[in-house]
């Protein structure tokens, strides 16, 4: 485990228990995961029952009509099922065993599954502390069958003592641990409602004074019968309305319900030391009595419960004040919630520390009803799943407190709805069971200790699956299938590393995947290349699965061209090994091999001088890949030259040995005389008859298949025999004769080579072509063994053989292809209990090696072969993460009951003045009216003010000339910088357009009167209302929101420590509102709520690996390493800015790992950050206060001033010109529909870069049409799209520059947060053919700078505008978006090292790296570096295929170039008609 916090033994409390797996069944939930769900959404999975329902289960119509029979009930779905022969049960056991007990066996193996453990083989003492109710499956259906008198009147019977084994609670947990192997004490607990909670306390004291070292502590209680009703009578503790509501002012009773749930304990510190998942931590617990200082048995009393919570705060060793959330009893009685809220005011008003924020109670009992015994673990349960998700639930039905609760003396407020659990601090909860008679408990939890979240290595998956039956392992790939896509769903590497570690079954099914969306539609498909399902050899232990393992490595003739290609860009250990041969022989053989496997000629690699060493080579690199895996061979034999692979794997040659010698056998085998060779459907004996004295039988593959070798002219004669007697024979691909007389001539010479060679006894048993048996120490050191090697036949049929006898063994082809286990499976000997593997794709198959291969490990696994799936992760830690239990057979197992006779019937702002065309100026402009200084408008005071300032002069006269007076251009600059600082927009060209005050003061009003809009009246609120953009976001953007963060490393001076960067960004932070921002949602409505500044920020730290050089790519790649991992944990209630420390080499510079979410980040705010970090950190490193500029409006006054934007008179008039664009496009891209944003997972980048020229010839053209570059784009962009989908209109969405909205009444200059607008705009697409350059740049202008307001009417009709928003609710977003990011400045230039803040050397990196948040199918992002234009192409994976995309982003480059060439030919033409137009008026 991989743990952000100190996790060393002196940290850790010594009495703290670690919930390590967990699971359940509740009502309208089947997994802990839905009963989630459940609460997360509000769900009451209290049902009423149909009139129907009840009758056919027996309730009388007389109870129907009765106003005092309720009916409500919780239900389960399957009691009735069970799968028996799982745990080895009869059918007739399993129908007379107690539902509870049945249900509670399979959740309890779906806990320890959870907690990564497969019973009965667990190597620990683990008790069992369980509890279930009186079984009324016994009771109403059972003894229905037997009479009573016999039964009770006469004494036991042995019918009797079993039903009572198999139904009681006494047995409840004694039969946990016979069933899994379970050794630690096993205890059934009994204490009424609180007796889950009981057995959790008991769990976790077992294990502290060390009886257990894991522990199974749960609860089953169900009601029997189960589709009922029940009965009310006044006074009593059930609700007569069928709704729990605890602490409301209509609470009336509770509802007795039904549900099973089981947690699997460990001290803390044993789960961390054995890399344990913990969901919680169990702080400490306490148990007590009320004793009789009560008014009756059955009442609860104050003093008991608030002494027991006081006792378990007092365990935990930890103050009320710290306690954030209380999963209370809450039985909505109105006696029992009264005096519980009493209770814990009481226990907490002894805390001696001060409470920084309220304690949230609840109540699960408000959801799914009491369940009695389990009451207390569907707390338990619920609480830890608030922690995990750092989030409380509603509790349902609460709309005023009771008002005997007093509820506002004390720090206990009812979270009546889903929300954020917010708290300065560890998160730490109670959860409270107290049981009728008495028996109090008190359970205190704490979140667990973070762990980094593991990071998904590229690359493909395995997932490993298996049941008892190919019907329940169906069910079991449909489930798992189904959770991959939720929301939330973990890392496919966690999910792969979980079910690695799960029992293997015998119906066994391995599935290669990609990503998550791929493995769903793989698990789901009827057939699939990449799934391999089949069944496990009985009687086989897995710890003898390395004795079975047997490697067979080929001949020639199994080579292809590219073969293993995908293996050696994807396997770093194969292209290791790979590398290391062709050095070697390349060495030798003066070639080079490498390119002659992969790119080289099917013809030149049928050479035998280049096939052996190919065949050689990609052997050896794959039996090294395999034992890298953790797959070593028991024994193993070779085809010709697949031997000298087998014996090197076995040792008898060293590598650079082995590479000599096979070089040395294919230079001589291929300088001999070429022959050829056939293969011919008979066995030895049957063929020798065809055989004449110039032919050889070469080798023997198999009983009836044998090849024979001559040269040409004696196979002529050999075949021409076959054919008379009806026989073919087949010719092989190879140039020569093997393993005939025709090798005769190179064996003096290989016979010589080979005795100067040092040679070893094999330490892998091996076995021998000559002999067809095993080969000998004696045999494998001598030399001449591998000269007559060459000549001699093969005898390998033999060898399988003698590999046959076993029955269990599992035959890998270590190789190209399938010949050798294809001879072995035709072999008398070959038996249902053997197993063929193969490792790579035949030639002819379009498959990807890697996937080949990593599916013959599946199916070694699925043949019980242990597998290191570890490679897979490339040096990561995966996770243990919950994933859907194994799936049990839905078999029903019940005894109806039998109706008796006798039984009883029935039972007991409008527009400002001054506006121009109904746009109102702004401020500064109608403020004129009221009188400005010198009768001027404040805007003009404003420009006059820093005209003097700028020009050094006293006063300027309103309508003197610039120029006149001093001006120049870099006089010019300085004005249009000094009027951003008051929050204008203006350009050094406004003032040779417009160079008088006056002017410019009427041109800059103009402006905001038809661009800018002007401001509203404000009044700050508590939560302001979400700005449209990010409603964009929040409804169509990534699925998983907290990952769209904008990377930022910044290189740090070695002195700088943790403390200085804490202060720096804990200043940064507190200065921009935006960066306390957190998005909440309440009854489906989104809100944002500003943090109060914080007394610290939290900086995670890491350090870089050994070895790495200060400065060089490798320790930059290391870093953003770490940034990618610190990225990919973040959620939508993480902080908007997170970062990392990265230590790096004692002396070197440490590094800054900065995310920054999209929703306050954009271009600006980066600028601003970054500024603002730089003069913090020079503040801090001498010594000053760190004091940063000024903002003048923060982000939550934007957000209100924004939100007023919506009813603004220009902006309701500009709707039918967004409807209109909005509605435009008949064009779509060919793109799949999906429910929901994409994952960050799904979102792919194609980049491509363009030259120095081909980027000026872009400037070319857009400064001959006086257009902007991102024009140009989107015009090739049109095109583009023309020739995907035709002519026609396109809608693309553009990001427009928010900031500008307001001016110059509101600057935003200074303040951090995303004011991107987003609107769609109607994109012309059309060929060249039917639209020339220039009249296409011309259209895209028009449509570009025609939009209003900077774009920002869209957004506000389309959201926060309601009768408007219905209009453009209808209307599809659009698939496409276009971001032109600008010019990203060489910050190389700024580098110091005497600096204690340096940029990153790769300024791109937040640009490029930066996935796209805002959920389209295709975004297309530009941006310039170093002269060049980069182009990025993200496309979503889900809903475009990758050769899509491709084909659109090469058909991009193509359009622009030709957009750009033919606009500048029309330029040409323009000029040249201009001149002839000049000569003609001469």
């Amino acid at each position: 485990m991989t743990s952000n916090t100190d996790n060393s033994a002196d940290s850790l409390p010594d009495n703290a228990i670690a919930v390590i797996g967990m699971a359940g069944r509740f009502p309208g939930a089947d997994s802990v995961t839905e009963f989630w769900d459940n609460l997360r959404e509000g769900r009451e999975t209290i049902v009423t029952l149909s009139e129907d329902d009840l009758l056919a289960e027996g309730v009388s119509p007389r109870a129907l009509a009765n106003h005092s029979y309720v009916r409500r009930a919780g239900l389960m779905r399957g009691i009735d099922e069970f799968d028996a022969g799982f745990f080895g049960f009869t059918p007739q056991a399993a129908r007379t065993m107690d539902p509870q007990h049945r249900l509670f066996l399979q959740e309890a193996y779906h806990a320890l599954e959870d907690a990564g453990y497969t019973p009965p083989k667990i190597d620990a003492t683990v008790g069992v502390f369980a509890t279930s109710t009186t079984g009324g499956y016994l009771l109403h259906n059972l003894m229905s069958h037997y009479d009573p008198e016999s039964v009770m009147g006469e004494g036991i019977t042995f019918d009797m003592v079993n039903l009572s084994m198999s139904n009681d609670k006494d047995y409840l947990a004694t039969r946990v641990a016979y069933q899994f192997n379970l050794s630690g004490p096993a205890l059934s607990v009994q204490t009424a409602c609180s007796s889950s909670l009981v057995a959790v306390h008991l769990a976790c004291q077992s294990i502290l004074n060390g009886e257990s070292d894991m522990a199974l502590a749960g609860a089953a209680s169900l009601r029997v019968p189960h589709r009922v009703g029940y009965w009310h009578d006044p006074g009593s503790m059930v609700s007569a309305t069928g709704h729990c509501r605890p602490f409301d002012v209509r609470s009336d009773g509770t509802i007795f319900s039904s549900g099973v749930g089981v947690v699997v304990l460990k001290a803390l510190q044993d789960a961390i030391d054995d890399g344990d998942r913990i969901h919680a931590v169990i702080r400490g617990s306490a148990l007590n009595n009320d004793g009789s200082t009560k008014m009756t048995y059955a009442a609860p009393t104050v003093a008991g419960q608030a002494d027991v919570v006081a006792e378990a705060h007092a365990v935990a060793e930890v103050d009320a004040a710290s306690i954030s959330y209380v999963e209370t009893h809450g039985t909505g009685t109105p006696l029992g919630d009264p005096i519980e809220i009493e209770a814990l005011r009481q226990a907490f008003e002894i805390s001696e520390e001060t409470r920084p924020g309220p304690c949230y109670i609840g109540s699960v009992k408000s959801n799914i009803g009491h369940l009695e015994s389990a009451a207390g673990m569907a707390a338990l349960i619920k609480t830890i799943m608030c922690l995990k998700h750092k989030a409380i639930p509603a509790t349902l039905h609460y709309t005023s407190p009771n008002p005997e609760l007093h509820i506002d003396k004390g720090p206990f407020v009812v979270r009546n709805e889903y929300g954020d659990w917010e708290w300065d601090g560890v998160l730490r909860a109670g959860v409270s069971a107290f049981g009728v008679g008495g028996t109090n408990a008190h359970v205190v939890l704490e979140e667990a200790p973070a762990v980094t979240p593991t990071v998904d290595v590229a690359g493909p998956k395995v997932l490993l699956l298996s049941a008892r039956t190919p019907e329940a392992l169906t069910e079991a790939r449909a489930e798992l299938a189904a959770d991959l896509v939720r929301p939330g769903a973990p890392a496919l590497a966690d999910v792969a590393h979980t079910l690695e570690r799960r029992r293997a079954d015998k119906v066994r099914m391995a599935a290669v995947v990609a990503d998550r969306e791929n493995a769903s539609k793989v698990l789901t498909a009827e057939e699939h290349d990449n799934v391999f399902i089949g069944e496990a050899i009985d009687g086989t232990v897995a710890s003898a699965s390395a004795e079975r393992v047997v490697f067979l490595f080929p001949g020639q003739g199994a080579q292809h061209i590219g073969m293993a290609r995908d293996l050696y860009d994807s396997e770093p250990e194969f292209a290791r090994h790979f590398d290391e041969c062709v050095a070697g022989f390349d060495a030798e053989l003066g070639t080079d091999l490498k390119a002659a496997i992969f790119d080289g000629s099917a013809r030149d690699l049928e050479r035998t001088d280049r096939t052996q060493p190919a065949l050689f080579t990609v052997q050896y690199a794959l039996a090294k890949l395999l034992e890298s895996y953790g797959i070593v061979p028991a024994a193993m034999a070779g085809h010709s030259i697949g031997e000298y692979a087998a014996a090197t794997i076995a040792g008898v040659f060293d590598l650079p040995t082995a590479i000599k010698v096979v070089a040395m056998r294919a230079r001589l085998m291929h300088t001999a005389p070429r022959g050829v060779m056939v293969a011919v459907a008979l066995g030895p004996e049957a063929i020798a008859q065809y055989l004449s004295d110039d032919v050889d039988l070469a080798t023997v593959n198999d009983p009836g298949g044998c090849v024979v070798a001559g040269t040409e002219e004696g196979i002529r004669a050999f075949q021409a025999r076959l054919a008379e007697a009806g026989i073919t024979a087949r010719k092989v691909r190879t140039s020569h004769a093997f393993h005939s007389r025709l090798m005769d001539p190179v064996l003096p010479e290989f016979t010589g080579f080979l005795s100067r060679i040092t040679l070893r006894e094999p330490q892998i048993p091996l076995l021998s072509n000559l002999t067809g048996t095993w080969l000998s120490a004696g045999e494998a050191t001598n030399p001449a063994t591998w000269a007559r090697q060459i000549r001699a036949t093969v005898r390998f049929a033999d060898e399988l053989g003698v590999l046959l006898a076993d029955p269990n063994q599992v035959f890998v082809e270590v190789g190209p292809g399938g010949t050798l286990t294809a001879s072995a499976m035709r072999h008398p000997k070959w038996s249902e209990r053997h197993r063929a593997v193969r490792l790579m794709r035949h030639h002819a198959q379009s498959r990807n090696d890697r996937d080949a291969f990593l599916l013959g490990l599946g199916q070694l696994w699925s043949a019980g072969v242990d597998v290191d799936w570890s490679p897979l992760n490339a040096g990561a830690e995966p996770h243990l993460v919950s994933l859907p239990g194994y799936r049990f057979a839905r078999e029903r197992h019940w005894v109806e009951h039998k109706p008796f006779e006798g039984r009883a019937a029935d039972g007991a702002g409008a527009a400002g003045a001054g506006g121009v065309n109904g746009t109102e100026l702004p401020a500064a402009a109608t403020a004129a009216a009221q009188g400005g200084a010198g009768g001027r408008s404040p805007l003009e005071a404003t420009l006059t003010r820093i005209w003097t300032q700028c020009l050094g002069v006293a006063t300027v006269d309103r309508n003197a000339n610039f120029f006149d007076i001093g001006g120049d251009s870099l006089v010019a600059i300085s004005v249009a910088m000094s009027a951003s600082h008051q929050g204008l927009e203006l350009t050094p060209q406004d003032l040779y357009d417009n160079p008088t005050v006056a002017a410019l003061t009427r041109a800059l009003t103009a402006r905001y009167a038809a661009g800018g809009l002007a401001r509203h009246s404000f009044t700050e609120v508590e939560h302001p209302p979400v700005p449209p953009n990010l409603d964009f976001f929040l409804e169509q953007g990534l699925a998983d929101r907290g990952r769209w963060r904008i990377p930022l490393i910044l290189r740090l001076r070695p002195d700088v420590a943790i403390d200085d960067v804490r202060a720096v960004l804990t200043a940064v932070t507190n200065h921009h509102e935006a960066l306390r921002l957190q998005l909440a949602e309440r009854a489906g409505i989104w809100e944002q709520h500003i943090g109060e500044q914080l007394e610290s920020v939290e900086v995670a730290q890491d350090s870089l690996p050994g070895g790495l050089e200060p400065g060089s790519e490798q320790e930059r790649a290391a870093v953003f390493e770490i940034l990618e991992q610190l990225i990919a944990g973040q959620d939508l209630t993480a902080p908007p800015l997170v970062a990392t420390l990265v230590t790096g080499a004692s002396g070197g510079p440490s590094y800054l790992a900065l995310a920054v979410h999209g929703m306050v980040a954009d271009e600006a705010s980066r600028e601003i950050l970054v500024t603002d970090i730089f003069t913090a950190f020079g503040q801090r490193m001498n010594g000053q206060d760190i004091t940063l500029q000024p903002v003048s409006a923060q982000w939550g006054e934007w957000s209100q001033r924004c939100a007023g934007l919506a009813t603004h008179p220009a902006v309701l008039e500009s709707r039918d010109y967004w409807l209109a664009n909005a509605t435009a496009a008949d064009l779509r891209l060919p793109v799949a529909d999906a429910a929901d944003g994409p994952a960050a997972g799904d979102l792919v980048r194609l980049s491509s870069v363009l030259s120095v020229a081909e980027t000026g010839e872009v400037d070319e053209a857009r400064r001959n049409r006086g257009v902007a570059v991102e024009e140009v784009l989107l015009a090739a962009l049109g095109r583009t799209l023309a020739g995907v989908a035709g002519s026609g209109v396109a809608a693309v969405d553009l990001g427009g520059p928010g900031r500008s909205v307001l001016r110059p009444d509101v600057d935003l200059g200074r303040t951090v947060g995303s004011f991107t607008t987003v609107y769609p705009v109607a994109l012309r697409c059309a060929p060249s053919a039917e639209l020339g350059a220039q009249e296409l740049l011309d259209a895209v202008h028009e449509t570009v700078t025609g939009v209003p307001h900077h774009g920002i009417g869209y957004g506000l009709l389309r959201y926060l505008h309601a009768p408007t928003a219905r209009s453009f609710g209808t209307v599809r977003s659009s698939d496409i978006a276009f971001t032109y990011a600008g010019t990203i400045p060489d910050m190389s230039a700024f580098a110091s090292d005497e600096a204690p803040v340096q940029f990153d050397t790769d300024a791109e990196s937040p640009v490029r790296e930066a996935v796209p948040g805002l959920g389209h199918a295709l975004e297309l992002r530009v941006y310039r570096s170093r002269g060049q234009l980069h182009v990025d192409w993200w496309y979503d994976a889900r809903r475009i295929d990758a050769a899509a995309a491709q084909a659109l982003a090469t058909a991009f480059g193509t359009e622009l170039s030709g957009l750009v060439a033919e606009a500048a030919i029309e330029e040409e033409l323009d000029s040249a008609n201009d001149e002839l137009t000049l000569v003609e008026f001469d």
